[in-house]
């Protein structure tokens, strides 16, 4: 009776382990950011759109240039000073996968701010889900 708890115990513990390799970790978060960021400092939002979920279509030359003219910044000079925080969730129901927000102190064309990004992997794909920016 003990062995079949302890296999019984064993066979959980794996696929828990195994569960928690489906998230999204810190590093792969960074470089799809920093993938995005350096399409958006080009211009080329349409390659940049490629980082975005496929959930969660945008046109991001619309919004980058709106941002431009609220703020009077020029998005060819983005400078991450720091990041700030993270949030890793290895299963959000809400969009039904592994969930990483990052926060980060920014710069753009001199303008401090922030900017927080949260990037989602479910059965529909993976890329970024939310992006929030606040600049002064």
């Amino acid at each position: 009776m003990k062995k079949l708890i302890a296999l019984i115990l064993m066979v959980c513990c794996v696929f828990a382990f195994a569960s928690c390799s489906s998230g999204i970790s810190g590093d792969d978060a960074k470089s799809h950011i920093n993938g995005f960021l350096e399409k958006v400092e080009s211009g080329d939002y349409e390659a940049a759109e490629e980082f975005l979920h496929p959930e969660r279509p945008a046109n991001l030359k619309t919004f980058f240039e709106n941002v431009s003219m609220q703020k009077n910044v020029d998005f060819s000079d983005i400078n991450i000073e720091r990041y700030t925080g993270f949030k890793s969730v290895l299963y959000d129901g809400s969009v039904d996968g592994p969930t990483y927000t990052l926060t980060m102190d920014i710069s753009v064309s001199g303008k401090n701010g922030w900017l927080e990004i949260e990037i989602v992997r479910n059965d529909n794909g993976f890329g970024i889900y939310n992006l929030d920016i606040n600049l002064d």
